[in-house]
């Protein structure tokens, strides 16, 4: 499963991994086919802060998901 239909599961939580999913699912550049956190961190606006910090948590749920 790709980390971009993984994420979509939860746009409808009101947590901030719900916030990361719908920013997502409203980015049209978003790179649907992306598999590793290297490719997800190029791809964020910046290295620090709330945002990356909740794409860096949901990332590693994901992984452990499929591992």
């Amino acid at each position: 499963m790709k980390f971009y239909d993984w994420i979509l599961k939860f746009d409808k939580v009101d947590l901030p991994i719900g916030d990361l999913a719908r920013d997502i699912k409203n980015d049209a550049n978003f790179p649907k086919d992306l598999t590793t956190w290297s490719e997800l961190e190029n791809y964020l606006p910046t290295s620090e802060g709330a945002v990356y910090e909740t794409a860096k948590n949901a990332f590693n749920y994901f992984l452990s998901e499929f591992q």
